[in-house]
């Protein structure tokens, strides 16, 4: 550094300074980056310098460590509350937490202290800056920072990494218990987590500075997350044992005897009484017996109710009726919780834990237990082998439905079809005959095996007893499901892999056809009549897991079930999560309601919407500074990694992969991915079959047609003539299939014309080589070059669908444009606003950017909902906002990030380096002299800065040009003194009156404005939902009690609800004016009961705990509340039932 600075002084000199400086700097700088851990070299062949330069950056910068935290093994506790954790004495002793020590907490801490002490015998404090310790609690000043040990109700940071969604993180508090190595939570709380007992761990961060406390307690508390933001479920429900327990206990064959309720009752939140018995005495038993629905109901809140379809009714909290299916009782969106969540808030934490409670104790006194009777289905083996009896027959059918199938679907089998009429015969000729199976029509006749494999599933339910403990727990939703019931006691089924098997699957899964297939892989073994004709996409297994497997089958099952739960693309959940994240953690809500950026402030969506109304103690969802970009990050990449659950196989499209490939937003590089779907017009339907006629008609037309298509045979034979100049003796034969020509609608002279024109400009006129044949056989006879493929597709069950797919020969880029231009004389057949093609690029190119985001937005919705997963709508809005913010679609790539990142002008080389390639990002960045102001949230948190977005945003004050113009001798009579506190400015008593006068004013004016309007001759109207509701001038005039006319006896009890403090009371002359207003309640008699001796104003309604109302106490010490809006609609009534419709619509538009 010596030397550089020396040289740069020299340069001073120099009249070309700032050039050579300037370059001098940029080398030397490019040079330290080089040298530096960024650049470091490979360790071993498989790492690169991009990947360790990157994982440097993560360890060294981005990554932050905390001593007050652990991981530890989880296990479950029905015990413990939903909103708490259990920690070991010996893990919390360890676990530090800061306490900052004021007059306040003073006691408190000292009480938390003493514990401490007694064991451990000393406390470090930090005072003035310095750490130290101390032996007694009474050492401790207003000041110091104690740092004590985790205790009872300290709330902890939770979650399981990964973390793939926001409600992975959840603030627990903590509940110290004496046990050791493991953490317990309440089994409910692995749903978020997505976590189970098998040995998972729990990560653990206790808080330290207050704001952090803070912050846990308001944003990330079980209270604050009671639905999950991707899809509106609730975010915890009942699940396992208390699922199972509550479908049996809703069952109609459930009864409870009297000590059996008593014990149960003992849990309840609720305490009432107990209901009178369903049946008060029965032959069977000595006492009365209460239905399962009768107990159910006490779980249940007294107000509420609840209808899920037409069996199933809740009336103030008493099951009525329900169906024999559990989805009511299962988390959905409109399910039991998912509604008590919504209603309820925090109050259904409580209920779902007194609910659990309950449940568990129940199936503990019932019993339900899993043996292999429950497998075998029968106990006589007579029945058993009649059911093995009639799976082989329904395989037998599955299997001939596939092969049927696949036999439909070839062309090439047409001449087999035409010459049987049995199908059995059909079948059996398709397996002797050489055709090769396509992977396309495997593909389609899976489906056809799936159709009727499903049969064997009923056939299955319908054999097992209504007592099964397996089924129970399938029909309740708690465990399994039938597919994997019916694996275990019926059979094993279709087995489809990952990609092709790596061996030829013979037609029986034995080890002796397996030898012998290996001996001859497609002929038939002398002397006998076994097929062995094998293919290698998929396998059936008809023996189940209770009878075994053989070798054979084993294998086949391990390759096709166990190989590919998690492939190659394992990576890619967790690779578009973090692509996600960079690109929408930054958008956040800003004070004006739009969704911005932090960086630049650029505003992505004018108002965020929010369509579904979702519970929140704080008011909506899209409230200000809430992290709307997180929120869809959070949402895409669970419904990625919850497609890895799903089983993959090569003879269906992965729904990960195809999520993957949207978020891409590219130019098609492969052929396969350039297709265009043209719908049909609905005209045609007028017609009798008019879109079966039209879609051949369109296939027809644009499907190419090439002469090798036509030829049978090719023969060059001599025609016994010498050679001469004047020609060859030799000659080509090409035989054309008649039956072909007629399929394609083509002539014999059409051909010879097509290939006269066509290829005598290429071959030459003096004779014909043998290589110059394949440019005969290529000769285009009808349709275009640049489609390949031309299909008909059933589209929506019901709209059919021409699609066509790119040539080699079509320019990249215009193959929409060479679609429509080719399609000109069949455009009325064609449905050109439902049509498009199937690539975002090219929709984007053609229709514009707007035609390219609808498009994403519906294929990302198709996408997650194949994976299982429902989206709310504004997160997938706000994801493709973000992709096109800059007028183009971008894709989730570094290049992509930096693209649109210049031309919305936005500068951010560190948010850059952190994505991707961060040495060369801060080389750039250092060559071109960027700048960064570290405005990203990541930015800002990793040099210690506090993030931009949510309410830390900025907030601006704005002029709005509408102030009153003042003189200087007025802006110089209200100027404070210097030296004076601005507080001490607003207690002045010169403002007092000044605002006082101006209070005076607005009041006088609002009076004024009032009476004339009320002075108005013509009739007095309200607009109500675009509509105007008229009154008569004399209703509006007319007395009212003590008062002038309706709306002074509204404004006179509106201005006392505001005049009046909380819990305040009421005095002379507005008590008088408020027992005249209650005289006009619809329930006056009922709310003055014994008689009002003080109105208690103004208190809070606990139905609506945001809205004020008055509190009247009675002559007996009890107190009810009234709402003085009723007694003005009351009031309006008594003078005319128009007057009170009129101000009803009035008030409600006005909420």
């Amino acid at each position: 550094m010596v030397e550089v600075s020396k040289r740069i002084n020299d340069y001073k000199q120099h009249p070309q300074f700032s050039v050579l400086g300037s370059s001098l700097v940029s080398s030397r700088l490019s040079e330290c980056l080089k040298s530096s851990k960024l650049y470091s070299k490979k360790t071993d062949g498989d790492t690169s310098t991009d990947t360790y330069g990157m994982k440097w950056l993560k360890d060294a910068i981005l990554s932050k460590r905390s001593d007050n935290a652990f991981r530890s093994t989880m296990v479950g506790d029905p015990k413990i509350k939903l909103h708490e954790i259990g920690i070991p004495e010996n893990l919390a002793s360890n676990l530090l937490v800061s306490d900052h020590v004021s007059c306040y907490n003073m006691e408190s801490i000292n009480l938390k202290c003493n514990l401490h002490l007694r064991s451990k015998q000393e406390l470090f404090i930090r005072r003035d800056g310095k750490l130290m310790f101390v032996r007694n609690a009474n050492q401790l000043k207003i000041g110091d920072i104690a740092h004590r040990p985790l205790q009872d109700g300290d709330l902890i940071l939770i979650n399981r990494p990964p973390s793939i969604h926001q409600h992975s993180l959840i603030a627990l508090s903590a509940k110290i218990l004496p046990m050791e190595s493991v953490v317990s939570i309440n089994p409910l709380c692995c749903a978020p987590f997505m976590g189970d007992f098998d040995g998972d761990c729990l990560h653990g961060y206790v808080p330290q500075s207050i704001q952090s406390r803070t912050e846990l307690g308001e944003l990330v508390s079980l209270h604050h997350q009671l639905l999950n933001m991707q899809d509106g479920r609730s975010l915890m429900s009942l699940t396992h044992d208390s699922l199972a327990a509550a479908y049996l206990l809703t069952s109609t064959d459930t009864f409870l005897k009297k000590s059996e309720v008593q014990q149960l009752q003992m849990i309840c939140l609720s305490v009432s009484t107990t209901p009178v018995p369903a049946i008060i005495q029965s032959m069977n038993s000595q006492g009365a017996l209460w239905t399962g629905k009768q107990f159910f109901s006490m779980l249940l809140p007294s107000e509420m109710n609840f209808s899920y379809d037409q069996k199933l009714h809740i009336e103030d909290g008493e099951l009525l009726t329900c169906s024999s299916c559990s989805k009511w009782l299962q988390n959905s969106t409109s399910g039991l919780f998912s509604i008590m969540s919504e209603q309820y808030g925090c109050r259904a934490l409580d209920l779902l834990s007194s609910a659990q409670e309950a449940l568990c104790e129940f199936i503990t006194m019932r019993g339900l237990s899993v043996s292999l009777s429950d497998l075998y289905m029968f106990s006589d083996s007579y029945s058993r082998r009649k059911l093995a009896k009639g799976v082989q027959l329904v395989l037998d059918e599955a299997e001939e439905a596939l092969r049927i199938k696949q036999i439909v679907l070839d062309q090439a089998n047409m001449p087999i079809l035409k010459c049987y009429d049995d199908i059995t015969k059909v079948s059996c000729s398709y397996s002797e005959s050489n055709s090769i199976q396509s992977t396309q029509h495997v593909t389609r006749s899976i489906m056809a095996f799936k159709d009727i494999f499903n049969d064997l599933l009923r056939m299955v339910q319908q054999y097992v007893s209504n007592d099964n403990s397996m089924i129970a727990m399938i029909k309740s939703g708690s465990k399994g499901s039938m597919l994997k019931y019916t694996q275990q006691t019926a059979c094993v089924g279709l087995q489809l892999p990952a990609r092709k098997f790596p061996f030829m699957i013979p037609s029986q899964l034995s080890c002796a056809c397996w030898n012998k297939q290996k001996l001859s892989d497609s002929e038939i073994i002398e002397g006998s009549n076994e097929n062995l004709r094998a293919q290698n996409l998929y396998a059936v297994i008809r023996s189940s897991f209770i009878d075994g497997l053989n070798p054979l089958e084993c294998l086949i099952h391990a390759i096709s079930g166990r190989a590919n739960l998690f492939s190659e693309n394992a990576n890619v959940p967790g690779s578009l999560t973090r692509k996600l994240m960079y690109h929408l953690r930054d958008l956040h809500v800003a004070y004006d309601g739009t969704v911005r950026s932090s960086y630049g402030q650029q505003i992505m969506q004018f108002s965020y919407d929010s369509a579904g109304e979702m519970y929140c103690d704080r008011g909506p969802v899209g409230e200000v500074g809430a992290p709307v970009g997180s929120w869809a990050a959070c949402s895409i990449s669970e419904a990625a990694y919850g497609a890895l659950e799903q089983p993959v196989n090569g003879l269906e499209d992965s729904p990960l992969i195809n999520l993957q490939e949207i978020f891409k937003c590219h130019k098609a590089t492969n052929s396969q991915d350039l297709v265009g779907l043209l719908f049909l017009s609905k005209n045609l339907n007028k017609f009798r079959f008019g879109m079966e006629y039209a879609s051949l008609e369109v296939k027809n037309h644009l499907e190419r047609v090439d002469f090798r298509d036509l030829v049978e045979t090719i023969l060059i034979m001599y025609d016994g003539r010498e050679k001469t100049r004047e020609g060859s003796p030799w000659t080509t034969h090409f035989h054309l299939s008649q039956e072909m020509m007629k399929k394609r609608g083509l002539g014999l002279i059409f051909v010879v014309e097509e290939l006269t024109t066509q290829l005598n400009s290429l071959i030459p006129s003096i004779c014909i080589s043998k290589r110059e044949i394949p440019i005969i056989l290529n000769t285009l006879l009808k349709g275009f070059l640049e489609f390949k493929d031309v299909e008909i597709q059933c589209h929506n069950d019901s709209d059919l669908a021409v699609k066509v797919a790119i040539s080699e020969h079509c320019k990249t880029g215009k193959f929409w444009a060479t679609l429509q231009n080719a399609c000109v004389p069949i455009m009325e057949l064609i449905d050109w606003e439902q049509s498009q093609p199937q690539c975002m690029y090219d929709i984007f190119c053609s229709y514009g950017i707007d035609a390219g985001r609808n498009y994403f937005v519906q294929s990302l919705k198709s996408t997650t909902a194949d994976v299982g997963r429902i989206i709310r709508r504004e997160h997938l809005l706000i994801v493709a906002d973000s992709l096109s913010a800059s007028g183009q679609l971008h894709g989730l790539s570094s290049q992509a990030l930096k693209k649109q990142r210049n031309r919305l002008s936005v500068s951010s080389p560190f948010s850059e380096a952190c994505f991707s390639s961060p040495a060369q990002s801060f080389t750039n960045a250092a060559k071109n002299s960027s700048a960064d102001n570290l405005c990203g949230s990541l930015d800002a948190i990793a040099w210690g800065k506090e993030p931009f977005n949510g309410t830390s945003g900025p907030f601006e004050i704005l002029y709005s040009g509408k102030a009153r113009m003042v003189t200087v001798d007025e802006l110089t009579s209200h100027e404070p003194k210097q030296k004076k506190s601005i507080y001490d400015f607003l207690c002045n008593p010169e403002v007092e009156n000044f605002e006082k006068d101006c209070m005076d004013t607005c009041k006088q004016s609002t009076e004024n404005t009032s009476r004339w309007r009320l002075a108005r001759k013509s009739s007095d109207s309200a607009i109500v939902n675009g509509g105007t509701v008229s009154i008569d001038q004399d209703l509006l005039h007319a007395k009212v009690g003590i008062w002038d006319n309706i709306n002074d006896m509204r404004t006179c009890l509106q201005n006392l609800l505001r005049k009046y403090p909380l819990n305040g009371l009421v005095k002379e002359p507005e008590k008088s004016h408020l027992m005249e207003a209650l005289k006009f309640h619809p329930r006056a008699d009922e709310k003055i009961g014994s008689g009002v001796t003080e109105f208690k104003v103004i208190g809070l309604n606990p139905n609506h705990p945001s809205t004020r109302c008055f509190i009247l106490q009675r002559n007996d010490g009890t107190t009810e509340d009234f709402s003085y809006n009723k007694c003005v609609l009351g009031a309006a009534n008594s003078i005319s039932p128009q007057l009170r419709s009129y101000l009803e619509k009035k008030l409600y538009h006005r909420a």
